[in-house]
């Protein structure tokens, strides 16, 4: 596998069940389902970090965020931390990040050579590449605020212009226009999609593709949070006195939700038109089956799931993803049940750029289960957020609170994880044991954490030496 070109397309705050081959099949999505029936499906593949920033430290470095030390959207990835892309840079492939990426800062490359800038949609103060084609076609990047509808539909307006100054167009051309032209040199590129993260904006002209469509209800409703941690019953009102968003989610109705997730939905149709230009590209240039496709997004969506809003905590709409890979030595058209998390993606794209993964790297090499889908890698799979922690093995899902609250889900027989079974002592044995896992889990990352720290002191302790070294010279 290896000496291939690498593809990563991801979405943003994607959840896992929002794709015909996940089961909603009224969705209109034909290169998405295209990519599912030529490669492999991924069941069960969970985020590092339900949140934005911590999720994509650990896509670019193979570590969980209590390694990186990056566990909420204001911490940034350390320079020195070996990332997939400076490994790749370093071995002479091209590489580009095209679209939201959510470095921190910003404007960081993390080691891409090249990139072409679209963050996030409400950071419309930031001079990235999407706001200067707004510009050069004559047209202002409004904050989400002052489209239609946003304030009555709680964050679901509609963008009023034409499809292709959407930001999720913008980002589908781009990368086409890309690939076009580097289809000669051997390539890893990162195609991120803002949408459909929140507000969800569709094109005022895609904004009722979904209107009638049998819509899932949300699972549960917020009166379930009273036997949930603290921590849910307080998210939502904080929103309001955001200015960012300037809306309370918490105050959602089933119209409302409705809303949300039509609208939701056509953004991901959107996106679907966009990778439809790049598989076209790549078909064009005759790379396509040099390449190996993944594609996933960062974290899910709760979009009213137990009255709650957006991320952070980690029921399946939030911390559960899709995946699907696509390439040369995938197993096509079949599906995957086994635990698999983002992290061990990274040793993927070390192994198709050719080059030996870091030993920083805490992913496990999914590889295998490329070739025999019927396979399993690792027993539990972990996700992380400051403050709080989950575990999740074949059967149950353990989640650990700063404050002392945790939940326990027997996904066996509670799929929608409604009943909080953390207090019931016939599940006793269960918790002290998902806890164990969770210990473990600790002490593996402070033993990376510390490799780390002694890698990031190498620089140092070498130019110290050589002082040293001439200093006896000198001596005689």
């Amino acid at each position: 596998m290896s000496d291939l070109n690498l593809l990563l397309i991801t979405t943003d705050q994607q959840r896992w069940d929002s794709l015909p081959h996940y089961g909603l099949g009224f969705l209109r999505t034909p290169h998405l389902d295209r990519l599912a029936r030529e490669g492999l499906v991924f069941e069960r593949c969970y985020t590092p970090a339900p949140l934005c920033v911590p999720a994509r430290a650990s896509l670019l470095s193979g570590q969980w965020p209590s390694t990186t030390g990056v566990l909420g959207n204001n911490h940034g990835l350390s320079r020195q931390t070996p990332t997939w892309p400076k490994l790749l840079s370093a071995a002479g492939v091209l590489t580009a990040a095209i679209g939201k990426m959510h470095f921190y800062p910003w404007d960081d490359r993390q080691g891409f050579q090249e990139r072409i800038s679209a963050e996030d949609k409400r950071h419309t103060y930031l001079p990235d590449d999407f706001s200067k084609f707004l510009r050069y076609h004559g047209l202002e990047r409004v904050h989400p605020t002052a489209n239609p509808g946003y304030f009555e539909t709680l964050g679901a307006p509609v963008t009023p212009l034409p499809r292709r100054f959407h930001v999720d167009a913008f980002v589908g051309d781009q990368a086409a226009q890309w690939l076009r032209r580097h289809a000669r040199e051997r390539f890893a590129a990162w195609v991120s999609f803002p949408g459909p993260h929140d507000p969800y904006d569709p094109p005022e002209e895609m904004a009722r593709m979904y209107e009638d469509a049998p819509i899932p209800a949300p699972i549960g409703s917020r009166a379930e949070l009273a036997h949930k941690p603290r921590a849910q019953q307080r998210s939502g009102p904080d929103s309001l006195n955001n200015s960012m968003f300037r809306i309370d989610p918490s105050q959602a109705t089933p119209a409302h939700y409705r809303r949300w997730r039509a609208h939701y939905y056509a953004n991901i149709s959107l996106i679907d038109e966009g990778i439809g230009k790049i598989l076209e590209a790549l078909a064009a240039t005759g790379t396509l089956d040099r390449t190996l496709i993944v594609f996933t997004s960062d974290h899910g969506d709760a979009l009213g799931d137990h009255g709650l809003a957006y991320k952070g905590f980690f029921y399946e709409s939030m911390a559960r993803v899709p995946l699907i890979i696509r390439g040369p030595g995938v197993a096509a058209g079949q599906r995957c049940p086994a635990l698999v998390s983002l992290l061990d993606l990274v040793p993927l794209f070390c192994r198709a750029g050719g080059i030996a993964p870091p030993p920083t790297l805490e992913g496990v090499d999914l590889a295998p289960l490329l070739r025999d889908p019927s396979g399993t890698i690792r027993e539990a799979v972990v996700s992380e957020r400051m403050g709080r922690v989950m575990v999740r093995d074949a059967r149950y899902k353990y989640v650990h609170y700063l404050d002392g609250d945790s939940e326990l889900y027997d996904l066996a027989t509670d799929p929608t994880e409604e009943h909080n079974l953390a207090r019931d002592q016939a599940h006793r044995h269960e918790v002290a044991r998902l806890r164990a896992l969770l210990l473990e889990h600790t002490l593996r990352t402070h033993q990376y954490r510390a490799l780390a720290v002694e890698r990031a002191q190498e620089p140092a302790r070498a130019k110290l030496e050589a002082a040293y070294r001439r200093q006896r010279e000198e001596a005689g």
